[in-house]
């Protein structure tokens, strides 16, 4: 099994006063998936057939969450690949 390097994982972390809502979305399978945690213990999963759609959705619960006083404080995205490594094959955290 091969995963292609395209495939990578997006999170968004959102925060209002001492509330916060984590966004991550990842490749599943053929599919995509989006995982929302937050505000307090609310959780939701959405999934998607196209990235497209995914991101789409995504604009407009990050806009919903502008609009309710909350602020992007991080977005990150990672790649689907193995563990970064130095250019002799080892890995630096060592």
């Amino acid at each position: 099994m091969t995963t292609s390097p395209s495939l990578r994982q997006f999170a968004w972390l959102f925060t209002r006063g001492e509330e916060s809502v984590r966004l991550e979305a990842y490749p599943n399978g053929k599919a995509f998936r989006l995982v929302i945690n937050g505000p307090g213990i609310a959780q939701a999963t959405h999934e998607f057939d196209m990235m497209s759609s995914l991101m789409i959705f995504v604009t407009q619960h990050q806009e919903r969450l502008l609009n309710d006083d909350f602020e992007l404080q991080a977005s990150a995205e990672r790649r689907a690949d193995p563990r970064p490594t130095e250019g002799d094959g080892s890995d630096r955290r060592r």
